[in-house]
C-alpha cells in the first residue's frame, strides 16, 4: 500500500496528521504511517528505483537531534526493512538514520517520529509476513534478500534490533507522550 493510492480515507488521515502536528501531539508512523506523515507535512513519497526488503544495516546520523532520539544507539545497527516507496523529509524535519538503498529511513519533526522500516516487527509477525507476502521477495537483488536469509537467526535479530534501536526510539517518543 502507498500513500499515493487513491483511497477515500487518505485525505482525512493527512488532515488529522497536520492537525496533530500543529497541536504538538506526538505522532508515530511506521512504513505507510511514515509515508502519511511525510506527505501530510510537506514531503513527497515516490517509488524507489528498487524495493528494499531484508535485514540491512542503517547508519545513524551524528547530530544533536539524533543524539536526543537515539541516545545509546550504535552508529550502525541491523534492522528489518520492507518497502517499495521512499519519502522525502518534510521542511524542518531531522533525519535519524539511513541505509545504503534509502538515504531517509527515519525522521523527527517536533514530537513526530516516522520510520519507513519495520522496527516494530516481532519474530512471530515477521514469520507470518514471510508466509503470506513472500511473493513480494522476488526478484532477489542486492536490495532484496532471499527468504532464507531473512529467516536466518530471525529471533535473535529481532531481539537485537529491539534492544539496540526500537526500545530507545519508543522510549524517546513515549517521553513526549507523557509530557504533552
Amino acid at each position: 500500500m502507498s500513500v499515493n493510492d487513491r483511497l477515500t480515507w487518505i485525505e482525512a488521515e493527512l488532515a488529522l496528521i497536520r492537525e496533530g502536528q500543529a497541536r504538538g501531539i506526538p505522532i508515530l508512523g511506521h512504513c505507510l504511517g511514515s509515508q502519511l506523515i511525510s506527505k501530510a507535512l510537506g514531503g513527497t513519497v515516490a517509488p524507489m528505483p528498487a524495493k528494499e526488503i531484508g535485514w540491512y544495516t542503517v547508519r545513524r546520523n551524528e547530530d544533536a537531534e539524533s543524539d536526543r532520539w537515539l541516545a545509546g544507539v550504535p552508529s550502525e545497527v541491523e534492522i528489518l526493512i520492507w518497502h517499495h516507496d521512499a519519502f522525502t523529509l518534510p521542511p524542518g524535519a531531522s533525519p535519524l538514520y539511513s541505509s545504503a538503498y534509502c538515504p531517509d529511513q527515519a525522521f523527527v519533526l517536533g514530537n513526530t517520529l516516522a520510520t519507513v522500516a519495520h522496527v516494530e516487527v516481532t519474530a512471530s509477525l515477521l514469520r507470518d509476513w514471510l508466509d503470506i507476502y513472500g511473493y513480494d521477495i522476488a526478484p532477489i537483488s542486492d536490495s532484496v534478500q532471499p527468504i532464507e536469509d531473512i529467516r536466518h537467526s530471525l529471533d535473535a535479530r529481532v531481539q537485537h534490533m529491539h534492544a539496540t534501536l526500537t526500545d530507545r526510539l519508543y522510549e524517546a517518543w513515549l517521553s513526549r507522550v507523557m509530557t504533552s
